[in-house]
């Protein structure tokens, strides 16, 4: 064999190695360690991630408005009501929460990762919470993308606000709706009313109830995940999930049944 040949069998033997050796990473991956979620019989975290160590539900300081308490209380008595929300998911999905600030630097990736899973039709149904736990902007944004939905467009505007910067001010907010033919008189109203901010008070219910204090963080089934999360992980997460099928408030066909 000429030494010409051999150096080139040798450069294509090193350029597949290179490309294998991720994928053989992630076959000798260390298995996922869980621990419960104390309060919520079960429903379990990752383990080793940051938490506080407030337990959920009710933390010692309770909340001071008695629609907060409530609030709570309801998110005890049907947690996959409170998280997933009342519609079914098909069977063999599993359900996703998903709890984002538009102002989190780590949360435009694992968005991106999400929108990618459920246009390439992985078997995951989503619910978006938007937690503004980063200031008033983060609420102004968090309001206009309820806003959206009240429209059909959460997701568009989901996905632009997780890039772009809203500006204060109607006239902003006028911009937004007309870059999403949305109907910008309702938006305006929906943006500011009672609805937008029962949901976000709820999705707060929800994330503290479940420790959730900073974003991202998901709900993947039965498992939180508190912080970043690369795809396979994510995937082989949504695998286990799927293995084992029943979640501890419902079937896997839907929030509660049978």
């Amino acid at each position: 064999m000429s030494l010409r040949r051999r150096d080139i069998l040798i450069a294509a033997g090193l350029v597949g190695a290179t490309i294998a050796l991720p994928r053989l990473a992630n076959l000798f991956r260390p298995e996922f360690t869980f621990e419960p979620i104390p309060g919520l019989p079960g429903f379990r975290r990752i383990s080793g991630q940051a938490q506080s160590s407030a337990p959920p539900v009710f933390s010692g300081i309770e909340p001071v408005d008695a629609r907060d308490i409530q609030r709570r209380r309801d998110v005890a008595s049907d947690p996959c009501g409170a998280a997933f929300g009342s519609q079914r998911w098909p069977d063999g999905h599993v359900p996703v929460a998903v709890f984002t600030d538009y102002n989190c630097p780590y949360c435009p990736a694992l968005s991106a990762i999400v929108i990618d899973l459920i246009t390439s039709g992985a078997p995951v149904s989503v619910t978006w919470h938007d937690l503004p736990v980063l200031g008033p902007r983060s609420e102004a944004a968090a309001r206009a993308a309820i806003a959206a939905d009240a429209q059909g467009r959460y997701l568009p505007v989901h996905e632009h606000l997780m890039r772009a910067v809203l500006r204060p001010g109607s006239q902003a907010l006028r911009s937004l709706a007309e870059r999403f033919d949305l109907d910008a008189d309702r938006f305006l109203r929906d943006e500011a009313g009672p609805e937008t901010r029962e949901r976000l008070a709820h999705s707060d219910a929800v994330a503290k109830s479940f420790g959730i204090f900073g974003t991202p963080s998901m709900l993947v089934g039965r498992t939180l995940v508190i912080g970043q999360i690369d795809r396979d992980r994510f995937e082989s997460l949504i695998a286990i999930e799927q293995e084992l099928g029943m979640m501890p408030c419902g079937s896997p066909g839907g929030v509660g049944a049978g």
